[in-house]
């Protein structure tokens, strides 16, 4: 007592000094597991004979043990983020509707595109299927006209009007390729000057009201089922105007347009006139397009196959291969694809090994169903 009195208190015993930072080594694990808890636990990892059990969790742990909890959190942080990540990747979508350029820019030279419309309910009875529905499957029977002759095929390649590089490059393949140009778009009467000049078959593709019009927007030039007869009849001459050198169309989307009876018929009134064809892209299940062809005497063909719902290079030739077959069942087939580079390498790749059996041919050469 006197000794403390007069020199103060005594410093801490060396025990007692060490033991201090003893009590902090258990501060890692305290923060370790809380980041644990948030994270959630690890998988369970398979225990060998020779593994030691596992230590309870009121256990201070040792330093070596310490030292791997970093380690372990961090590979569970990793995986919890890559199975996040692996949640949120979009599903690989097959689209039956088609869509336009991510480059589609404004109509040239002013003309009037027709693009900026209101919602469109379309008739009651004439109700497209919804938008995400399975693909219609088209109804290709053999047709008598191609009764002694090789099987064929067309190619017909959609949404050319913003691609003049892609189209040059078509073009170049070593079968024919049909090109089927949208209206109104930046380089269209561009792209019809030089396919032209180069003999290749072009056809309007014509834009028409989808199933899922509003939320997405055929484009410029387009067709709706709200429209009157004579306004379809004025806004397809006018597409057409662009085009003069077109032998057909083909329609862009139109799901819901398609299975209306009164503005296909007024199609094919415009079509009769010009004696143009019609190839009817069967973006419908219920398409009116076969009847309305038929009463207005326009010829009529049909898509059999979509090459490019899936981008992917094998899987577009694995299609190339199913338009083959169904030109050797059928007599004839026309498949459709998209100005994609995964198109374009896919139709080179099956130049080189394509059935010899199946000519390929153009839409003209080829001939109508009826």
């Amino acid at each position: 007592m006197l000794a403390a009195l007069f020199f103060g208190p005594f410093p801490p015993l060396p025990g007692e000094r060490a033991a201090a930072p003893a009590a902090k080594v258990v501060a890692p694990k305290t923060v370790a597991e809380k980041k644990k808890r948030e994270v959630g636990p690890p998988p369970p990892k398979a225990q060998s004979q020779t593994q030691p059990p596992a230590q309870a969790e009121d256990q201070p742990r040792t330093p070596a043990q310490a030292g791997t909890q970093p380690q372990e959190d961090a590979l569970v942080l990793a995986k919890a983020l890559s199975q996040a990540k692996a949640q949120a990747q979009p599903q690989t979508a097959i689209h039956y509707e088609e869509h336009l350029p991510p480059q589609a820019g404004q109509p040239e030279n002013g003309i009037p595109g027709h693009a900026v419309r209101g919602k469109v309910e379309p008739p009651g009875q004439h109700a497209p299927a919804p938008a995400d529905a399975a693909p219609p499957e088209p109804q290709v029977q053999p047709v008598d006209r191609d009764a002694g002759k090789n099987p064929r095929m067309v190619v017909v390649i959609d949404d050319i009007g913003d691609h003049p590089v892609m189209a040059k490059n078509l073009t170049e393949l070593p079968f024919p390729v049909t090109l089927a140009i949208l209206p109104s778009r930046p380089r269209t009467r561009a792209v019809e000057a030089m396919a032209a000049a180069q003999g290749v078959e072009i056809i309007l593709h014509q834009p028409m009201q989808p199933g899922s019009y509003p939320r997405v927007n055929p484009g410029p030039g387009a067709l709706f089922t709200d429209m009157d007869p004579e306004r379809v009849r004025i806004i397809l001459a006018d597409n057409l105007a662009q085009l003069p050198r077109v032998k057909g169309v083909n329609n862009h989307m139109g799901s819901a347009f398609t299975s209306n009876p009164e503005g296909m018929a007024a199609v094919m009134s415009v079509l009769k006139e010009k004696g143009l064809f019609f190839l009817d892209s069967v973006t419908s299940a219920v398409s009116a397009a076969p009847e309305a062809a038929r009463k207005n005497g326009v010829p009529f063909y049909r898509r059999a196959v979509f090459l490019d719902n899936v981008r992917n290079v094998r899987t577009i030739l694995g299609q190339l291969k199913t338009a083959e077959r169904n030109a050797i069942k059928n007599g004839r087939a026309v498949a459709i694809g998209h100005p994609y580079g995964e198109t374009l390498e896919a139709l080179k790749l099956w130049a080189r090994e394509r059935d010899s059996r199946v000519d390929v041919v153009t839409l003209t050469d080829l001939g109508p169903e009826f």
